[in-house]
């Protein structure tokens, strides 16, 4: 297994640490990322993953490429890193964050696995000044939205899913944490009468893969509601990760909401 132990050449055969493979490594450095990493409904990083090979996650093509570190999530296949193990490669399996200090740590941890801790300094203090200047620009308590979060085939989030936490970070109050959804729960389009959020957001829709899953949208109870607010398009690949990326989200959110606006992330090194 050549390479440096200090600048490893990696796999990611994760959707998530794909993410964090592309915004931090050295080209070199990248042997391949997952296959999902080029998908620009679900990746901030399509663009960059272009440039890779791309796995499936499996064991074989892991093994054909012969990197230095494998990095993975809690949901990729338990059987390719179990036999990646036994061959005696080395494997990082990193959480899947749903707060800004578990976000950081995870952008911190691979930023040292891959020998640039400078470059996940840089991400965070990016992430971090603009979640500040979000923060510091938010009506009090008693003006914020009531929100809804609308995912495909009807499904809200509560507290302890990531979008909430970007959804709290917004100064939105989740309307998901008052019907109890936790991470995930069916919302019936016919609660939103009785419950009556002041803004939708719509997370995770897009136009370019329409399917059953989005015709919610299409509900004579969902086309017929008023809010204060117009819905906004919120893009899965800003939120279905944890990342720097993520202060993105929050941005527009407060931006669509309050009018807030504050520098562009992408200039924050973001």
């Amino acid at each position: 297994m050549a390479g440096a132990a200090d600048r490893p050449t990696v796999v990611s055969i994760n959707a998530c640490t794909d993410q964090l493979v592309l915004g931090l490594a050295d080209p070199e450095q990248i042997a391949s990322v997952s296959n999902r990493a080029r998908s620009p409904a679900f990746s901030y990083m399509s663009e960059e993953a272009a440039a890779y090979s791309v796995n499936h996650g499996h064991a074989e093509e892991v093994l054909a490429q012969d990197p230095d570190l494998v990095v993975s999530g809690p949901y990729t296949k338990r059987e390719t890193r179990e036999r990646l193990d036994d061959l005696g490669y080395r494997v990082v399996t990193l959480d899947s964050p749903k707060d800004f200090p578990a976000i950081r740590d995870n952008i911190r941890r691979m930023a040292e696995l891959l020998g640039h801790p400078e470059r996940g300094e840089r991400l965070v203090a990016g992430m971090d000044r603009t979640l500040e200047a979000v923060s510091e620009r938010l009506p009090p308590p008693e003006e914020r939205l009531r929100t809804l979060a609308v995912r495909p085939n009807g499904v809200t989030v509560g507290e302890g899913a990531l979008l909430d936490t970007l959804i709290q970070a917004a100064g939105l109050r989740n309307v998901g944490r008052e019907v109890g959804a936790g991470s995930y729960k069916e919302f019936p389009l016919e609660h939103l009468v009785s419950t009556r959020p002041d803004f939708l957001i719509l997370a995770g829709f897009a136009d370019a893969e329409p399917s059953l899953a989005q015709g919610v949208m299409q509900h004579p109870v969902f086309a017929s509601l008023e809010t204060r607010r117009p819905r906004m398009w919120l893009p899965g690949r800003l939120w279905n990760c944890g990342g720097w990326f993520n202060a993105k989200a929050v941005a527009r959110l407060a931006e669509h909401a309050y009018g807030i606006q504050v520098s562009d992330p992408g200039k924050l090194g973001l």
